[in-house]
């Protein structure tokens, strides 16, 4: 509901702001380095960018160097949205850690970042798994 509020004014939703904020910090990424980097399977990540791509947020551009690359960049009408999840996060983050000390924070974020990287190497092992035997 935060996030809904907050990008009611732009035709894009919760699961779709983490994929535009990613190309907006890494232009030209190529959607298999999204897909690893978020630990997003590429079906999913298919979806989104046809959305994207649909409602006029996402360009696709073959790589020069490697033509079977596809390169992934912001249109100028997806700059106005992108900055506004940019502020929501920023705002988010200060609403959550308000009176927490800084040193509690850290820990927290710290263990957070340990127990994503322990379920991530499970499900993430998995998946390779299941891609092999296929």
């Amino acid at each position: 509901m935060y996030y809904d509020r907050g990008l009611a004014d732009f035709e894009i939703g919760w699961g779709q702001q983490f994929y535009v904020e990613y190309i907006y910090d890494h232009p030209g990424a190529s959607a298999q380095e999204m897909a690893e980097r978020i630990r997003v399977d590429k079906a999913t990540l298919t979806k989104v960018i046809k959305k994207l791509m649909e409602i006029g947020y996402v360009n696709i551009v073959k790589s020069q160097k490697d033509k079977r690359i596809k390169l992934l960049y912001l249109t100028d009408k997806a700059i106005p949205p992108a900055k506004k999840i940019k502020e929501i996060h920023k705002n988010f983050y200060r609403d959550m850690c308000h009176n927490i000390p800084s040193s509690d924070i850290k820990e927290a974020e710290r263990t957070m970042e340990q127990m994503m990287e322990n379920i991530n190497k499970k499900v993430w092992h998995r998946m390779e798994e299941r891609s092999f035997e296929q």
